[in-house]
């Protein structure tokens, strides 16, 4: 039996991170399996030229950060992911191709049917947790958590990548995709018990 993918998506401090990491904890305590946390962009070769790009230590134009951001997916999935989930074990990722789509929709409007063609070999996850709150709020949580902000990372552009992924994840709902919203603008422990309410089917 294949592990469970399941992933985190949300705006930068919407708390993916965070939930993620009591995610994993919950689980192998409560089920006593080993999980697989990652994150994209990955620690391999092109997650490594995204994380500088995204620390604009290189600049790189937008539709050169799509094509990347799907080479590294693909590249991730291929080292990390499969072969866990074929053996049976539960795969945690903070981020997917929903925040690519989100994100990149920002700066190259109406081109998702171009994005999700770069995407179109990505396997797609037994259950994603959209972790929403509202732009100032998750912008407070990042200048409170360190000293610089990163690519993308202003109160505007997250208020636009935010409807991005309301209206996503709308969309890929009616394509029955199994997406589920969750209120980020709670207490850390009141959102990870929602959470687990959530996950509890997969492992039944």
């Amino acid at each position: 039996m294949k592990g469970p993918f399941i992933v985190f998506e949300g705006l930068d401090g919407a708390g993916t991170t965070t939930q993620l990491g009591l995610l994993q904890a919950w689980i192998e305590r409560t089920y006593g399996r080993r999980v697989y946390a990652t994150r994209e962009p990955s620690g391999g070769p092109v997650g490594a030229l995204l994380q500088q790009a995204l620390r604009r230590r290189v600049t790189l134009d937008a539709k050169t950060l799509a094509l990347l951001f799907a080479a590294d997916r693909i590249d991730h999935l291929n080292t990390e992911v499969l072969d866990r989930l074929d053996a049976g074990i539960p795969v945690l990722c903070d981020r997917y191709y929903l925040s690519s789509y989100a994100y990149q929709l920002r700066d190259l409007p109406n081109r998702i049917e171009w994005l999700e063609s770069l995407n179109a070999e990505a396997v797609r996850p037994d259950l994603t947790l959209l972790v929403d709150a509202p732009a100032e709020v998750c912008m407070e949580r990042i200048l409170a958590s360190r000293w610089t902000t990163e690519l993308f990372e202003e109160t505007e552009r997250l208020r636009a990548v935010r409807e991005n992924y309301l209206a996503l994840a709308q969309q890929r709902m009616s394509k029955q995709e199994k997406i589920d919203i969750i209120d980020g603008n709670r207490l850390p422990e009141t959102v990870h018990t929602d959470i687990c309410e959530r996950v509890r089917p997969l492992f039944k």
